[in-house]
């Protein structure tokens, strides 16, 4: 008898073991939940505060695309045309101190192109048969300028090398991302800066935040007219491009539990 009540005794002490390392983990687990942002139980007692980060800063990328093009009844002779003007245009961009590195091809493309007969009803044996009349190949290049002094020169070559449909200078910077998260905090110090006032005019205190969000629609760049790139002609003129500073801006919202 005495056995039995000491194996009962045993089962009952080893299932209160078991529970109570059941509890200290779930207990751990939830202590550990509770650092998260929005974890846990819902809030039910909530403030909700806004800041603002914003950076007005210069430039220090311009970002020029261009694109060489040639068609001929060869598809060969188009590529070698092609990569002459390609060749001529990266030598003097490199002569003008870009490094190679920031020279980047976009895409390289040929198609062939097509003639269609012109029918009347006297003459239109095969109605809408095309032939082909030639191949026309294109190569697509972005240069990344980071000289700001040198775009104007930039333009001057593409315009005297031949290259067409240029588009740019667009104004930007090198690192996004890394401007993007610096105007992000300093949103959220002004939301947190905001949200302590807040709770010292309730009088109530800050549990923790357990909502976030960003309404960031990204930095407005500053972009030189189109026109001004599009339309150079080899003698033509570079233009005087203003730079100016571009404003980076972050908005977020943090809710915040509070008792």
């Amino acid at each position: 008898m005495n056995e039995l009540i000491m194996k009962n005794n045993k089962l009952v002490l080893g299932l209160a073991v078991l529970f109570g390392l059941f509890l200290l983990t779930t207990t751990a687990v939830k202590l550990k939940e509770y650092h998260f942002v929005g974890s846990g139980l819902n809030a039910t007692n909530t403030i909700t505060v806004s800041g603002t980060g914003k950076i007005d800063r210069s430039p220090d990328t311009a970002k020029i695309s261009f694109s060489v093009m040639d068609e001929q009844k060869i598809v060969k002779s188009a590529q070698d045309n092609v990569s002459k003007k390609i060749d001529a245009i990266t030598k003097d961009l490199k002569a003008l101190g870009i490094e190679e590195k920031y020279i980047k091809t976009d895409s390289y493309n040929s198609y062939p192109q097509y003639d269609y007969p012109v029918c009347d009803s006297y003459n239109c044996t095969k109605p809408n048969t095309p032939t082909i009349r030639g191949y026309q190949v294109t190569h697509s290049i972005t240069v990344n300028v980071k000289d700001l002094d040198k775009v104007a020169d930039v333009l001057g070559v593409l315009a005297k090398d031949g290259a067409t449909n240029i588009s740019g200078p667009n104004f930007g910077f090198e690192d996004d991302k890394a401007i993007s998260r610096e105007a992000r905090d300093m949103a959220i110090a002004d939301a947190k800066g905001e949200a302590q006032k807040l709770a010292k005019s309730l009088g109530v205190s800050l549990v923790r935040i357990v909502s976030f969000s960003e309404n960031n629609g990204g930095y407005p760049i500053t972009y030189a007219r189109a026109e001004m790139a599009g339309n150079m002609t080899k003698d033509a003129v570079a233009p005087s491009l203003p730079i100016g500073d571009s404003t980076i801006e972050s908005n977020v919202t943090l809710v915040y539990e509070i008792q």
